[in-house]
């Protein structure tokens, strides 16, 4: 089997032996690609060094709702430079109400200052949305999507807002929250998007799968959330390995 991990964090710093080992563990589990995502400008420039030197590692570059500062605005010119050197992706890039600062409209105007410079480079978005779906739509609606789609990353919406996104050229992906199998809801919003629109991710370091709990999560756990995905769909692992692939590489445009 070949897997691609659409999502996750190798330039974090909680990888203490660096992400080498991560990689090659990653290989052993059949990874054939992984995305790792910048969140702050100053990974870009490692991200775009992991990316070079590993042949498995593309990388995509973005600033995060999360760390947004009034210091990164200027720099959002650098980003199309850098973009330029070697991105598969414009992300992580996103919209988040459950959290306080920075305000939604600061994100607002990252968001679609990003999503400008995807559409200008016909770079797929890597993005975070929480509780605020309606704005991203509103993005979407008077911005678009760059021709290639992109991810939406760890989705929490429903099938009617799949939907939606979907006419956007927007695919969702799914990590270790589908090792809980405890919802009937996820359950019928994958069956709805697979095979055509549905991916993994590990999001390491992030929400490690139930099988494989401690942090730091590994890239190489993909393949609990491919068991998980296969049990909710009814499917082989190897189906849905071979599917979520062939959407992967659609997307971010990988020779796999």
């Amino acid at each position: 089997m070949r897997l691609i991990d659409v999502h996750c964090h190798l330039e974090s710093n909680e990888y203490a032996a660096g992400p080498g080992p991560e990689i090659e563990a990653a290989r052993r589990a059949g990874v054939v690609k992984l995305v790792t995502a910048a969140i702050v400008p100053s990974q870009w420039d490692l991200s775009l060094e992991l990316s070079a030197r590993f042949p498995e590692v593309e990388c995509a570059l973005g600033i995060h709702p999360w760390y947004i500062k009034p210091e990164h605005e200027p720099g959002l010119d650098r980003l199309v430079f850098q973009a330029q050197r070697g991105a598969a992706a414009i992300g992580e890039i996103g919209l988040d109400r459950r959290v306080a600062e920075p305000p939604i409209e600061v994100q607002r105007r990252f968001f679609d200052s990003q999503l400008i410079i995807a559409k200008q480079l016909n770079l797929p978005v890597v993005i975070h949305c929480r509780a605020a779906f309606n704005e991203l739509l509103d993005s979407l609606r008077r911005i678009g999507a760059p021709q290639t789609g992109g991810v939406v990353h760890n989705f929490s919406g429903s099938r009617e807002l799949a939907r939606d996104l979907q006419r956007f050229g927007l695919v969702f992906s799914f990590g270790g929250v589908l090792t809980y199998r405890n919802s009937g809801k996820k359950k019928e919003l994958i069956r709805e998007i697979y095979p055509d629109a549905f991916v993994l991710e590990t999001d390491s370091p992030d929400i490690p799968p139930r099988e494989a709990p401690g942090r730091p999560n590994r890239p190489a756990n993909i393949v609990y959330n491919l068991r998980a995905a296969a049990e909710l769909l009814g499917e082989s692992e190897e189906h849905v390995a071979q599917a979520t692939t062939e959407v992967a590489a659609r997307v971010f445009k990988l020779t796999v």
